[in-house]
């Protein structure tokens, strides 16, 4: 903005100084012809107003008629014409700018990641569990595993987990396992809880092994079993 300023006012600068300069020697030109001073005064006078005329005519022109014509001319040149469509307009540019995200925006933005995250996180572990029983029981009890699953993640209500029979193929090590390995990967409450969730969910290969025990043994005989321990069941 400022050296718009300065631009005009040099411009002001140059043609005052040219005009004073042509009507002062319009004056001296009608003072070496005889004319005396006041009539010379009145030639310089008229002169400069002369050229101020012909200067606002030519502004005018030039802005009024003169520019929009070049414009016009420039538009059909191929490479004008691009320019001026990638270039979006003063005011749409504005309108683009938009003002930083509210609280409210904040929270529901990290509301969304959360439930993003954890939907991966669950699809990561029912995949792992139908990918690990599906020898070993029917389509029916791995889909009510699933739930038990949906269950166990979101923290509700564990008197509502179904049973699943399983074949003898597996034993309680595996089953321990296979808990150690959803706690792990949830990271939802404490060993207790999901040594809870295998006795509620496993009832028959665990029938004569006490809660305490399966917790404090969900991680032993890592190598034995057909079920291991897994750092991460995203490394699957």
């Amino acid at each position: 903005m400022k050296n718009n300023r300065l631009e005009y006012i040099i411009l002001y600068v140059l043609v005052a100084s040219a005009s004073l300069i042509i009507a002062t020697l319009a004056r001296l030109s009608a003072v070496s012809l005889g004319v005396d001073n006041f009539t010379a005064f009145i030639v310089f006078i008229v002169v400069l107003c002369i050229e101020v005329a012909i200067y606002l005519s030519i502004h005018v022109v030039l802005q009024g008629l003169m520019l929009p014509w070049i414009a016009r001319q420039l538009l059909k040149v191929p490479y004008f014409k691009n320019k001026i469509k990638s270039t979006p307009p003063i005011d749409k540019i504005a309108n683009q700018t938009t003002e930083p995200p509210s609280l409210a925006d904040i929270r529901n933005e990290q509301l969304q990641n959360k439930a993003k995250e954890r939907e991966e996180k669950l699809n990561i572990a029912l995949n792992y569990t139908r990918k690990t029983f599906a020898p070993y029981i029917s389509d029916e009890q791995i889909e009510f595993l699933c739930v038990n699953l949906q269950l166990y993640a979101d923290k509700l209500n564990l008197e509502k987990l179904h049973s699943i029979k399983i074949s003898k193929d597996l034993s309680s090590v595996d089953i321990s396992h296979f808990g150690w390995n959803i706690w792990n990967h949830f990271s939802v409450g404490k060993r207790i809880e999901i040594a809870h969730f295998l006795k509620r969910v496993f009832p028959d290969i665990l029938k004569d092994v006490e809660v305490e025990s399966i917790k404090s043994h969900l991680k032993d005989d890592e190598l034995k079993g057909i079920i291991k321990i897994q750092k991460s069941l995203t490394e699957q």
